[in-house]
């Protein structure tokens, strides 16, 4: 098993499909094989014979194993594409943001159809309800700080003269939720999808920490950040957590700031609505 799943050339679909073969043996098919097998041979002492649970937990553990590989390639293959997004621009000497960047679109492209693969042979999944403020979240809304829950995006909209940029560091990382990245998933649509968002939203992040920007720079990521919001809670099982690593991606970007001002609200809308 792990040897198959560390072959270089092999197709990630390959991967889901036989997960889902691996789930469906667990389910019912090793039992039905095992009773038509009994009723053939009219076997009566079974002793020594495997027990049907251990061929059954054995087949899921497969299943499981095919499935995180599954995300973790699919994964790996979007935060590639990110990665050399962040590294290949030049962040300070970029011009006013216009528009979005290309590889974002590229990279919903790609996740939809992932989705499309995945829906194919799983069932959807339970999904948290989306909150009522969701599609007008902005990433420097003090005020959403002092109801105790915003506290990642509230800290962007302090400058140097408010705040020491280390002291921001520190204080984002205290406040911040502990997301765990490479966590098994469930055999669901948006399980199987979260788990791809978050690995590549986490490779978004921790590129976007090596760099240093100036004001453009930093409106651009932000310009980009709020499209992936815009387009991505659809594929998630708990939009919290795609707006925690956004507004991580966001904040990161204006401690690695040389002049951090962020872009009106308004702004930022009209030029993701033009995409």
């Amino acid at each position: 098993m792990l040897q198959f799943c560390h072959k270089k050339d092999k197709d990630p679909v390959l991967l889901l499909l036989l997960s889902r073969m691996c789930l469906d043996l667990h389910t019912s098919t090793v039992h039905y094989l095992l009773s038509h097998c009994d009723e053939q041979l009219q076997l009566e002492d079974k002793t020594g014979l495997t027990h049907l649970h251990t061929i059954t937990d054995g087949m899921r553990e497969a299943g499981q194993k095919l499935l995180n590989h599954y995300v973790h390639t699919q994964g790996a293959s979007i935060s590639q594409m990110l990665r050399r997004s962040v590294e290949l621009k030049d962040w300070l000497g970029c011009g006013e943001p216009r528009s979005v960047r290309r590889v974002m679109r590229t990279v919903l492209d790609e996740i939809s159809t992932m989705d499309t693969q995945v829906g194919a042979l799983y069932e959807e999944g339970n999904r948290r309800d989306r909150s009522s403020d969701s599609s007008r979240r902005t990433f420097h809304s003090v005020n959403a700080s002092r109801g105790g829950g915003g506290g990642r995006s509230a800290w962007s909209s302090y400058t140097p003269s408010q705040l020491d940029n280390s002291l921001v560091a520190n204080l984002n990382k205290l406040w911040s939720e502990r997301i765990e990245i490479f966590a098994p998933v469930e055999f669901t649509r948006v399980s199987i999808l979260t788990g791809i968002v978050k690995i590549s939203l986490k490779t978004l992040l921790e590129s976007v920490r090596l760099r240093t920007f100036s004001r453009f720079g930093l409106q651009q990521v932000q310009v980009d950040a709020y499209y992936l919001r815009t387009y991505l809670w659809s594929y998630v099982a708990d939009e919290h957590v795609l707006n925690v690593l956004l507004d991580e991606v966001v904040t990161s970007a204006s401690v690695r700031c040389c002049d951090p001002e962020l872009m009106e609200q308004r702004v930022v809308e009209f030029i993701c609505d033009q995409n």
